[in-house]
Order: structure tokens, then sequence, then C-alpha cells
């Protein structure tokens, strides 16, 4: 898969197999985690709420520590970045300046205890401010 530049993604469902995430990373697959549908035919769950999905990622796979939890931040962030192929993507100069800034002490406090009031800026305008949508 990895020669063939073929990447996974994954909802993280409760009631289904998952792929395994760190066999697919270890042989150098890209993988990302995505919400597929809001609320469709298929689940009622999701809100697009990228934190929300790595916590599910985090049940799903049971990983507890801090480093398995950097999975699930990795899956949602650089993970998608990767299997989109983007190349501006992070924080350095020249990059598409789309970033989520949340009071957090950790990583993996963002993702099991994920804050609501969280400032959003993209392609570098602030779209939301402490939790409020501004447009």
């Amino acid at each position: 898969m990895a020669r063939a530049d073929i990447a996974i993604a994954t909802t993280a469902p409760a009631n289904r197999a998952v792929p395994p995430y760190e066999k697919l990373r270890a042989a150098g697959i890209r993988v990302t985690a995505g919400n597929d549908g809001i609320r469709d035919t298929w689940s009622p769950y999701g809100n697009a709420d990228m934190l929300q999905r790595a916590m599910l990622m985090g049940l799903k796979y049971r990983w507890r520590q801090d480093r398995e939890l950097d999975q699930a931040l990795h899956a949602i962030t650089r993970g998608g970045a990767e299997v989109m192929g983007l190349a501006d993507y992070g924080l350095a100069e020249g990059c598409q300046a789309d970033l989520v800034l949340l009071d957090a002490r950790v990583p993996a406090e963002a993702i099991v205890e994920p804050p609501r009031d969280r400032t959003v800026f993209k392609a570098g305008i602030l779209v939301a401010d402490r939790g409020e949508c501004l447009f």
C-alpha cells in the first residue's frame, strides 16, 4: 500500500472494525481521521469537531497514554494534510495560517477534555473567538 501511495482514512466508528493505525503508520502508509457524515442516515453521531473525532479514536483504539493520544492528534492534523497532499501545512512562514487556539496544558488534555472556547483562524482571518462564530 505504501509503494502504491494508498492512504487510509477512518472515522473510528464504535460498532465497526478500524484500520490498524500503528501498523499502517509503521509501514509508511499515510493515515487520517475524518467525519464522513454529520447526523446522516448512517449514524446520528458526528458534528464535524475534529477534537471529538480524536477522542473517539482514542476510545476505539484504547489509547490511554499521552504518547498514544498524540497519534490521534496526528490523525486529525498532519495526517489529514499528508493524505490531501497539502504542501503549505503547518506552523511555519508561508503556510496557510489555518489554526485553532485552545486552552490546554498538553495535547492529550485537548483530546480527552476538549475545550469549548476555541479561537479559530482560517487563512489568517479570525473566524471564531473564544467559541463564538464571527460570521
